[in-house]
């Protein structure tokens, strides 16, 4: 994946920063149990970006439930989601015979590699709160 060579990403680093992209939306289902108003927008785009960067090539139908699953909004403000990161740049459509499929455009899959990097990547996180011991699977 040039994406990959371009970002110096391996293919098991790459695989870290889906599971904690997936890690992350179940934080944000934990969000809505305890906020008595979680349908924020920005919860919406965070769980858009979440779903498509752990999991690229969705269909717009799994896609849409996936972000009402995890983001906890209507069908209606998920296609809206959708309709404003294609037209923003965040997403990209993709036909695959008669489906089309959504991926994060290369700009928004490079932020989210650094984004891991600087947030999510499990042994950077433990080290910056000063644990001495790194995780080690």
């Amino acid at each position: 994946m040039a994406i990959e060579d371009e970002e110096g990403l391996s293919s098991e680093e790459l695989a870290r920063a889906q599971t904690a992209f997936r890690g992350s939306l179940e934080s944000a289902r934990a969000w809505r149990s305890f906020s008595p108003d979680p349908r924020h927008h920005d919860m919406t785009y965070w769980t858009m970006l979440s779903v498509l960067f752990a999991e690229p090539g969705m269909n717009r139908t799994t896609l849409i439930e996936r972000i009402v699953d995890y983001a906890g909004v209507s069908r209606s403000t998920a296609e809206r989601a959708i309709r404003e990161g294609r037209a923003r740049g965040f997403i990209a459509d993709e036909p695959v015979g008669k489906e089309v499929r959504y991926r994060l455009t290369d700009a928004t899959f490079r932020h989210c590699v650094r984004f891991f990097r600087s947030h999510l990547d499990l042994d950077k996180v433990m080290k910056n709160l000063g644990y001495s011991r790194v995780h080690q699977p």
